[in-house]
């Protein structure tokens, strides 16, 4: 028997915006802003929504440019919804 490690990391869907879609916001803003990618480097971004269903009632990402690549510096899911002025998009 070979090994398969497709059954081992299949994708699951999430009822919330993920790092991927908040590196794309992210970079989305910083094109828009004219900022040019050099001065990327030390950006600061969040993403904070309640979950409508689900395990929790709200979930923060943040991500951070360093270098030439975005780290993901926290996920936060909480049990508590989150007031309506945190949520969405914020450059931190």
């Amino acid at each position: 028997m070979e090994w398969n490690d497709s059954s081992y990391h299949a994708a699951m869907a999430c009822e919330h915006v993920g790092p991927p879609e908040l590196i794309e916001m992210a970079e989305r803003h910083l094109r828009d802003a004219s900022i040019a990618e050099d001065e990327w480097p030390g950006r600061k971004f969040r993403w904070s929504e309640n979950v409508a269903a689900g395990t929790w009632a709200s979930v923060t990402l943040e991500v951070e440019r360093r270098g030439d690549r975005w780290i993901v510096t926290r996920i936060d899911r909480s049990a508590e919804s989150i007031a309506e002025s945190a949520a969405g998009f914020h450059a931190l």
